[in-house]
C-alpha cells in the first residue's frame, strides 16, 4: 500500500506533452474519433469513480473515536489519513478548448495519461478502503471485547526496505561474514540491493531501445540530423524575422544588396521612374534632365545612403519628387543599389559630370590629376 501511495504522489507532478513526430514513422497505435470518445468516457467514469470513493473515506473517518485508536495501531491503516488528502484534490474541470487544433493521435495519448493517473489514484483509494476496513473491524472487536490481533513481525515500512535492500537479518550476518578483515572492519557478503540491479537492467533495455530506434528502426533522428534540423528551423525563423523587418529600414540603416530579384525588380523600377530624366541607361544626355548617374561626380552624395535619400525625400526645388509614397523602404534600397552597379557603364554620349567627386569613407585619395568637372553647373536631378 505504501509504494501504490509513494507512486500516487509522484504522478501529481505528471504532465502530458505531445511527442515530436519523427520523420517517416507511423504511430504505434492510430487514434480516431471513435477511440477518443470512448477514452474520454472511461475517464469520466473513472472520475465519478474516484469522488465516490472520496466521499466515502470521508464518512469512515468520521467517527472519532476508532480514529484515535487507529492512529496508535502500528500497522499500514496510520498512513491512511495522511494518503486521504489524495482523494481531496481530485475535482472535475470544464473542458477548455486549446488555441491551436489538436489532432486525433496527440489528443489520445493524453488521454492515455490520464486514464492511466486516474486509474492509479483509483487503485490507491481501493487500497486505503480496504486497510480502512481492516482497521474499522479491529476496533469494533476490542470495543466489544474482543482481543485484536497483535501485529508480529516487521512493520510495513520494514518489509518495504527489506524488499528494497535485500538487507540480511541479524542472526544471518555471521553466515555472511568474509574470512578476512581491515583494521578490525569485516565485511559482509551481501547481495546487491534490487533496486539498484533493476537499474542495471533497465539501462541495458534502453541502450537496446536506443540502438534500435537509432540506428536500425531508425525512427528518432541522430544527433547531426537533429542540429541540421534545428539549424535550418533557425535560419528559417531568421528569414521570417528579417521578412518583417525588412520594410523598417530607412537612410541610417540602409546597405547595398545583391540579391538578383531585388535587382532585377529595381531595374524595371528605374525604367518606370527614372530613365525620362535620367536616360534609359541612366548615363543622361546634355539635352536630359537629369545627371549622370554612372560617372563618380554626385550632387547630392554618391553613396547608398545619400542615394536612398535623395530617392526616399527628392529635391523639389530643382523638380525631383519624393518617391517615398510611391515605392517600399525595400524598393528603394533596391533602386539605390542597382544605381551603384551602373558605375562605370556610361557611353561616349554620357552627360557631363556635374557635382563633386564623390569618396567613400575611408578610401584612398583621388588622384589629384583627374579632370575637373566639365559643367558644374547643378540641374534638376540627383
Amino acid at each position: 500500500m505504501l509504494a501504490l501511495a509513494a507512486l500516487s504522489l509522484i504522478t501529481l507532478g505528471v504532465f502530458a506533452q505531445d511527442a515530436a513526430p519523427a520523420a517517416g514513422s507511423e504511430p504505434l497505435i492510430r487514434a480516431s474519433g471513435t477511440v477518443n470518445y470512448v477514452m474520454l468516457g472511461l475517464a469520466v467514469v473513472q472520475v465519478v469513480l474516484i469522488l465516490a470513493m472520496s466521499g466515502i473515506l470521508r464518512s469512515m473517518m468520521g467517527s472519532a473515536g476508532w480514529m484515535r485508536k487507529l492512529t496508535e495501531r502500528r500497522s499500514a491503516a496510520v498512513l491512511v489519513p495522511l494518503f486521504l488528502l489524495l482523494s481531496g484534490t481530485v475535482q472535475a474541470q470544464a473542458y477548455t478548448a486549446p488555441e491551436t487544433t489538436m489532432s486525433h493521435q496527440e489528443l489520445f495519448y493524453l488521454l492515455l495519461v490520464v486514464n492511466l493517473f486516474l486509474f492509479i489514484v483509483l487503485m490507491v483509494q481501493i487500497n486505503l478502503l480496504r486497510g480502512t476496513m481492516r482497521a474499522i473491524t479491529g476496533v469494533f472487536e476490542e470495543a466489544r471485547g474482543e482481543a485484536a490481533p497483535v501485529p508480529q513481525g516487521p512493520t510495513v515500512m520494514q518489509r518495504v526496505m527489506n524488499a528494497l535492500t535485500r538487507r540480511p537479518s541479524a542472526e544471518k550476518e555471521q553466515d555472511l561474514l568474509l574470512h578476512h578483515d581491515y583494521d578490525g572492519i569485516r565485511e559482509l557478503d551481501n547481495v546487491l540491493p534490487p533496486w539498484w540491479v533493476w537499474l542495471f537492467y533497465g539501462t541495458i533495455a534502453w541502450s537496446v531501445l536506443y540502438l534500435v530506434n537509432m540506428h536500425v528502426v531508425k525512427s528518432w533522428p541522430l544527433q547531426h540530423e537533429e542540429y541540421t534540423e534545428a539549424m535550418d528551423q533557425a535560419k528559417a525563423d531568421i528569414a521570417a524575422y528579417m521578412a518583417t523587418t525588412a520594410a523598417a529600414v530607412d537612410e541610417n540603416t540602409v546597405t547595398v544588396t545583391a540579391d538578383a530579384t531585388a535587382l532585377a525588380g529595381a531595374k524595371a523600377s528605374f525604367t518606370q521612374y527614372c530613365a525620362a530624366c535620367h536616360g534609359a541607361d541612366a548615363a543622361g544626355s546634355e539635352t536630359s534632365v537629369g545627371p549622370n548617374l554612372t560617372d563618380a561626380y554626385w550632387i547630392h552624395g554618391g553613396g547608398v545612403k545619400e542615394i536612398f535619400r535623395t530617392i526616399k525625400y527628392g529635391v523639389p526645388e530643382k523638380g525631383m519628387i519624393s518617391w517615398k509614397s510611391q515605392l517600399k523602404p525595400t524598393e528603394i534600397q533596391a533602386l539605390a543599389s542597382y544605381i551603384l552597379s551602373l558605375k562605370g557603364t556610361g557611353p561616349a554620349t554620357q552627360k557631363a559630370p556635374q557635382g563633386d567627386l564623390w569618396k567613400e569613407e575611408g578610401a584612398a585619395p583621388a588622384d589629384s590629376t583627374a579632370a575637373a568637372p566639365a559643367d558644374t553647373v547643378r540641374v534638376a536631378g540627383l
